[in-house]
């Protein structure tokens, strides 16, 4: 009706798939190697699934029409409302194979001779099931089966498996585990994101001949988006809509106004109200929320925000002002924050809970940390994170201590070593007592929810501030992944202890590290489908780390300590001590010097620490003691100049977890200054020996590491340095569930 009008050649948003039209979105194009991978491999199953209208079926299509018909024969079924027993007839139809009256013995014998008979003149047979998600647990069944089928060595049928998000609800019932072994590959058909949606639609209006007629608005495309949230169906019919209207106005220029009146008065056709009782939408913006994809948001809350995070060669903007203002908080006013590098955070924020699940668009990951050890791990996520189109923007949010002079400019150095992309917030509370810095970081960081409305918190470590953001966070319905989860030692006396419960019973979905972990997690009743063994991510970060560690003689010159002390004839002990103000802090550093000093006239120590324990020595009167020709202290290390240090000593001595893990992956043996440890693979298998405090016990290890030069050990289950991909599958799939189920509910509602 419009085409010849505009001068177009075919209606350029038909409803009905048309692979001629295909566009290449990042989601498509991901979607389209897998396909084209498994048609390569011949084998096994192709799974993807994609919300209704995300253009699967002319996915297929478009693949279809590129297959060699010479080397694949494909089949495929679209009408999947199926019984197992009906499911093999289908097959045979579709391949060709008339089946009427065979029992299924006789068709199952069939369809092996049939597609034996391919595989002998050099073609592969490849199945699609299409709307797979209609399918029940035992016709999938039946298709495995099928899949047994082998000429020889090689296999007789690939087939792919296409629907809607209940497919993989199906795929993960416990009886589909046989199946879920045999898919080489799965992705997810989101919706496309604001730059996409404006280049899909201009893709389909060349495709007929558009030249500019009629032109599109900037803000046009904005409020295209909006509406239709990037989905391609949605967008083909209220583009459609559009250019008819603009026709019959006889409208060269289609703008935001019209998009929100045409739209309107679709949303009204479908819910069969009147749309003069529809409320009255912004420019640009939909009357109500949309669903958008969760691989780019719809709406960012700042101009760096619009995709995912920056690249990790990215340098953070330089700040503007005096030094001394960078370091005290700056208030930012309500309702908008913006996620400036470095922004800090206002702590009269107001806090309100988060919509209702599918009531807006996806919000971003908020990862936090609170110590090194914090911003180590978050550097291995972030990474893999990124890799995902499937996974929202991440914000990386740092709360410092109470010393935030120094922790400051360490956390800002060793972002920058790891190649972080730049902190978006970073929070200093400024109250003299813990009760009141955690009160702070309770208000703020619950301003920071209400404001970013965050798909998930993501946290690692066990500071009591960890605890507060879980808190806060669950208190308004924003769920929590928890990294290290599971980490326990048995003393519930321990701070430390009480704060690792709590964060993990407060948290939705958890990754643990360890074997000893997961099965703690389970003695304490947590659900099996919330936690998941990933492996260690502090060990993925230490591997990408290495390669740039820093020089042990570059550290000890930049910090004025004489060189000699790393020519020792047996070395040195790398000394780091976390926790030991902990507790009765003063009785713990008086037995620990003790024992050190005399350790030093064995081997020489290198005893990096911190302000605090810098000055608690002092007070104690140890410090001028810990000084010797063999003990070397100094400030704290950048973590890249601490794991220079720990791969080149002949042991170590802590009292932190992460550092006994790090250790133990290593190789480095490590003496453990403490009665306990929650870190237990390290013990059960790698390098780490507890000692506690006793100056026996420690004299006895020492002697040992120092005469065999080493200690057996074996790496801990999954240490492979790609927990951090698999922490990023599981809250993939995860994510994509809780997306699932909240666009069910939009789509009723809508």
């Amino acid at each position: 009706m419009y085409e010849q009008f505009f001068g177009l050649t075919a209606p350029p948003f038909q409803i009905n798939p048309d692979p001629s039209f295909y566009f290449e979105s990042k989601g498509h194009g991901s979607a389209h190697q897998y396909l084209r991978f498994g048609a390569f491999q011949g084998e096994g199953f192709i799974v993807v699934t994609g919300d209704i209208g995300a253009g699967k079926t002319t996915l297929l299509r478009a693949l279809l029409a590129e297959l060699d018909p010479a080397k694949v024969v494909a089949a495929q079924i679209v009408s999947t409302q199926l019984e197992a027993g009906e499911l093999l007839s289908a097959v045979a139809l579709a391949f060709g194979i008339p089946c009427d009256g065979m029992s299924k013995a006789k068709l199952l014998v069939t369809l092996e001779a049939y597609l034996a008979s391919l595989a002998t003149t050099n073609r592969s047979a490849l199945l699609i099931i299409d709307e797979a998600q209609n399918l029940g647990p035992a016709a999938i069944e039946e298709l495995r089966m099928l899949s047994n089928f082998q000429f020889g060595s090689r296999a007789l049928l690939q087939s792919f498996l296409v629907g809607q998000p209940e497919l993989r609800d199906i795929l993960r019932l416990p009886q589909m585990e046989q199946l879920r072994q045999r898919v080489i590959a799965s992705c997810h058909l989101g919706p496309m994101d604001e730059a996409e949606t404006r280049a899909y639609i201009e893709h389909r209006l060349r495709h007929v001949g558009w030249n500019n007629r009629p032109a599109f608005a900037d803000n046009a495309f904005v409020a295209i988006y909006h509406w239709s949230g990037g989905v391609p169906r949605r967008i083909n019919m209220l583009c459609s809509r559009l250019l008819l209207s603009a026709f019959l106005e006889s409208q060269e220029t289609i703008d935001a106004a019209r998009v929100d009146r045409v739209a309107s008065e679709i949303r009204a056709e479908l819910s069969g109200t009147d749309p003069a009782m529809q409320p009255e939408a912004a420019p640009g913006k939909p009357a109500s929320a949309t669903h958008a994809t969760f691989t780019e948001p719809a709406q960012a809350t700042s101009a760096t925000a619009k995709g995912k995070s920056p690249p990790f060669d990215a340098k953070p903007p330089k700040h503007e002002g005096n030094a001394e203002s960078h370091l005290r908080p700056v208030l930012i006013a309500p309702p908008n924050i913006t996620a400036a590098s470095g922004a800090y955070l206002d702590l009269n924020l107001p806090c309100s809970p988060p919509p209702e699940a599918g009531d807006g668009m996806p919000g971003p990951l908020l990862c936090v940390a609170a110590s090194q050890a914090g911003v180590v791990v978050m550097s291995a996520l972030l990474r893999a994170f990124a890799q995902r189109e499937d996974l929202p923007r991440t914000v990386l949010v740092q709360i410092l201590a109470h010393d935030a002079i120094e922790d400051a400019e360490l956390a800002a150095r060793n972002a920058a070593d790891l190649d972080l992309p730049y902190t978006d917030f970073i929070l200093e509370p400024q109250a003299q007592t813990v009760a009141g810095r955690l009160a702070e970081v309770m208000a703020t960081f619950a301003g920071l929810l209400n404001q970013q409305r965050p798909s998930a918190v993501i946290l690692s470590g066990d500071e009591a501030a960890m605890v507060v953001c879980a808190v806060a966070a669950s208190q308004i319905g924003v769920p929590v992944v928890r990294v290290d989860a599971g980490l326990r030692h048995g003393d519930r006396a321990a701070l430390r202890e009480t704060n690792r419960v709590l964060i993990d019973h407060a948290s939705s979905l958890l990754c643990a590290g360890e074997r000893p972990a997961l099965v703690r997690l389970q003695a304490e009743g947590i659900p099996a489908n919330r936690v998941h063994m990933t492996g260690n991510p502090w060990i993925d970060a230490m591997h990408q780390a290495l390669p740039r560690s820093v020089p042990p003689d570059l550290t000890v010159k930049s910090h004025g300590v004489p060189s000699d002390i790393l020519t020792h004839p047996r070395g040195y002990a790398l000394v780091w001590l976390e926790h030991a103000l902990e507790g009765d802090g003063v009785k713990v550093l008086t037995e620990l010097g003790s024992a050190l000093r005399r350790i030093s006239k064995t081997i020489a120590l290198i005893w990096p620490m911190p302000a605090a324990l810098q000055a608690a020595l002092y007070a104690n009167r140890t410090s001028a003691e810990a000084q010797s020709s063999t003990i070397a202290t100094m400030s704290s290390l950048s973590y890249l100049e601490m794991l220079g240090l720990m791969r080149e000593a002949t042991c170590v001595l802590t009292d932190s977890g992460w550092l006994q893990d790090q250790s133990a992956a290593l190789g480095i043996p490590c003496l453990t200054l403490a009665t306990q440890s929650e870190r237990l693979a390290s013990i059960q298998g790698g390098t780490n020996v507890l000692v506690g405090g006793s100056i026996r016990r420690i004299f006895r290890e020492m002697s040992e590491i120092l005469d065999s030069g080493d200690k057996p050990s074996r790496l801990p289950e999954l240490w492979d340095g790609h927990a951090a991909e698999r922490i990023a599958w599981h809250l993939s799939n995860w994510l994509l569930a809780r997306q699932d189920h909240a666009f069910r509910a939009y789509l009723e509602r809508a």
